[in-house]
């Protein structure tokens, strides 16, 4: 069986790419998934942006002024309602957050709704 990411890379040229990130609660696993995103995303600071419950987007938070246009993470965000602004920059796509707040991996449903849907843009 293969293995299931945990969170996909989509670049500007609609790459993408599996990343393994950290996931736990614990705050060595915090530090670390948050060094991984910085380098993923390719920025110092990130923010998140919660396409459903199923899906978040991560990206550059200053990726404006860093990065050009990424067309399909701006379509995917469009997809469900986010229509004020084109995203810039990779950005990286995990699973929802848990009850807590707490970023999930993509599980294989997840990522397969995933594939589908990016697939149909």
């Amino acid at each position: 069986m293969t293995r299931t990411p945990s969170a996909l890379l989509l670049t500007c040229d609609a790459q993408l790419v599996e990343i393994d990130l950290p996931f736990g609660h614990d705050s060595e696993s915090s530090a670390e998934r948050r060094a991984v995103l910085r380098a993923a995303l390719r920025c110092d600071r990130f923010d998140v942006v919660a396409l459903t419950r199923q899906w978040d987007m991560w990206i550059d938070d200053d990726g404006l002024y860093n990065h050009s246009v990424n067309p399909a993470a701006t379509a995917l965000a469009r997809r469900f309602g986010y229509t004020h602004q084109p995203y810039h920059g990779p950005v990286l796509l995990t699973g929802g957050p848990d009850a807590e707040g707490n970023t999930l991996p993509l599980l294989r449903q997840q990522l397969i709704g995933l594939l589908l849907t990016l697939e149909d843009l």
